[in-house]
């Protein structure tokens, strides 16, 4: 059967991949997409995830759900909070670079959905067998905001599958927080205190599932608008690495850090070294707000396990994976 999922992104230049890959696997069932405020404000990234479905030609099979524009509770000023305030040094990655205001797609022809992403999500959860695993590869918001709404959902969620958080590698915005925690760390503690099945595809693993410009250039050889586009997402985010850490940074490639979550709802055996931990957010909002602090200790003063955290990754299949999917679809 099928693997039913609901997709939750910040769509930038890997979320767009990712969605390019859950719209070619055929072993997915894509049942919609929510978007969310984070590595751009809510409107740019719900126009971007329209461009990329109408790029997989899916806008009649997958609709489009937009999310929340600003994060529970870490900031109540508009305009933090969002993806342009994030302090850098002249020397750190381009984010402009990695993730341009427009993936290189046309203006798309269609619309999002006039539902917003929270009240499509409970009803498409509350109504299904509890057969659908949610794929966030973006700020929590949106899925905090709707269990807190309908607590119901949390029986009907299979499995949540979250790409966030680090133990050993931490994020760019922050020397503690990886992004996609940072810009919501409360949404992010709801949904691990939740209780639903959660698997986490942090960067300790994404960082082990690398491609580069040998990968981008084959994609690119498939001929197709998906493969073109993921090719050139590639290169973006090389350029945007190699312009912000130097050419050695870009020697194994980039990761492609929300690729590798879809690859994981559908081949789990992707991730390595997956230990059963549990896991919270430093809510303090000092300087570690945001950080996934990891109990990876097994004795009594350790909290019951609420995360399947990967520390790794297997490249080799992960890359196999991307290939076979756009080849299948050409």
């Amino acid at each position: 059967m099928r693997k039913k999922i609901i997709m939750d992104v910040d769509t930038g230049s890997d979320d767009a991949i990712a969605l390019v890959l859950a719209m070619s696997d055929p072993e997915i069932d894509l049942q919609g997409v929510c978007s969310v405020n984070g590595n751009l404000e809510v409107s740019l990234t719900t126009d971007n995830t329209l461009r990329v479905v109408e790029c997989c030609r899916a806008q009649e099979r997958v609709k489009v759900y937009r999310g929340c524009e600003y994060p529970l509770v870490c900031t109540l000023q508009k305009g933090t909070g969002q993806y342009g305030v994030i302090p850098k040094r002249e020397s750190a990655v381009s984010d402009t670079v990695v993730h341009r205001k427009q993936v290189p797609l046309p203006a798309p022809s269609i619309q999002a959905q006039e539902e917003s992403a929270v009240s499509w999500m409970i009803r498409m959860l509350l109504q299904s067998d509890g057969d659908i695993t949610v794929v966030a590869v973006g700020p929590l918001t949106n899925l905090a905001a709707a269990m807190r709404a309908d607590a119901r959902i949390i029986d009907k969620i299979q499995e949540i599958i979250i790409m966030g958080g680090g133990h050993k590698r931490s994020g760019l915005c922050s020397a503690a927080a990886e992004f996609n925690v940072w810009c919501d760390p409360e949404a992010m503690e709801i949904v691990l205190q939740s209780g639903c099945p959660i698997t986490m595809v942090p960067l300790d693993a994404t960082y082990h599932a690398k491609m580069g410009e040998e990968e981008a250039k084959r994609i690119a050889a498939i001929g197709t608008p998906e493969a073109k586009l993921v090719s050139d997402l590639i290169g973006q985010r090389i350029e945007g690495y190699r312009n912000g850490y130097g050419a050695e940074a870009v020697t194994e490639g980039v990761p492609v850090h929300d690729a590798l979550a879809v690859c994981a709802a559908i081949h789990p055996q992707v991730l390595q070294d997956v230990k059963r931990c549990n896991m919270h957010v430093d809510l303090g909002k000092g300087y570690a707000y945001g950080r996934t602090v990891i109990d990876t200790r097994d004795c009594e003063y350790s909290e019951a396990a609420n995360v399947s955290f990967a520390m790794g990754a297997d490249r080799e299949r992960f890359v196999n994976w991307v290939m076979d999917t756009l080849e299948k679809k050409a």
